[in-house]
């Protein structure tokens, strides 16, 4: 049973919720996940500030506790929402301990917020090569002067690999690794720039983490 969480900014109505989630728990044989944005610290040390709400946070450790869940710990970083210098580790997920023994390779891992206050986190196991992947159009080949007449002398050829009528899929699967080359040849490997400017702007967001960033890094790191 997988429960997503979207709890709100009072304290009150994250009590409602809480015991909410609880009486699922209980109401349902199965071993439950609950993740997602609690809007709530179980420590000082999760936020920046050192700041902890001591009433919220005492009720979220206990219905953590009623609840016998445990959580998956967020791997190599300490917050997962950020607003100007403000940090907090409010996005988490827990599991029964019974989920946690079935899926034992799981982790927690966080992503980059884009231009969220929240990180993206995802639970996941060890990647899996899932074979075969689609051809994919990219809308910025149509702005390139000779797209068009490249994309006709492509096709051209790989009408002449494989002619008739019924040799449709064949010539698009050439056709398709013909494009990947082109795109290569004039716009370069996209994903590994993507990659380097993505990473770019995480190592300074991770920076920010443990001391101020300087202006030049501030724009920078909001991409």
């Amino acid at each position: 049973m997988i429960v997503g969480v979207y709890a709100a900014s009072s304290v009150k109505e994250r009590d409602d919720l809480w015991e909410e989630i609880t009486t699922l728990k209980f109401a349902f044989e199965l071993p439950p996940v609950v993740l997602g944005d609690f809007n709530e610290t179980l420590h000082a040390h999760e936020k920046s500030s050192g700041h902890l709400n001591l009433s919220g946070s005492t009720s979220f450790h206990k219905f953590i506790s009623n609840c016998e869940l445990v959580e998956f710990n967020l791997q190599g970083h300490r917050f997962t929402w950020f607003r100007g210098d403000s940090m907090n580790c409010i996005d988490r997920a827990f599991a029964s301990l019974d989920f946690q023994l079935q899926f034992p390779s799981l982790s927690l891992c966080r992503y980059p917020r884009g231009m969220s206050d929240h990180c993206q986190l995802l639970l996941q196991s060890p990647e899996v090569d899932w074979g075969w992947k689609p051809f994919r159009f990219i809308n910025c080949w149509l702005s390139h002067p000779s797209f068009l007449t490249d994309f006709e002398a492509l096709w051209s050829d790989s009408c002449k690999e494989f002619p008739g009528e019924f040799s449709l899929i064949k010539k698009l699967r050439i056709m398709g690794k013909k494009l990947r080359q082109w795109n290569k040849s004039i716009f370069g490997d996209q994903n590994i720039k993507l990659v380097d400017i993505q990473n770019s702007i995480t190592t300074l967001k991770n920076l920010s983490e443990v001391c101020p960033l300087f202006e030049t890094e501030k724009k920078s790191s909001k991409g």
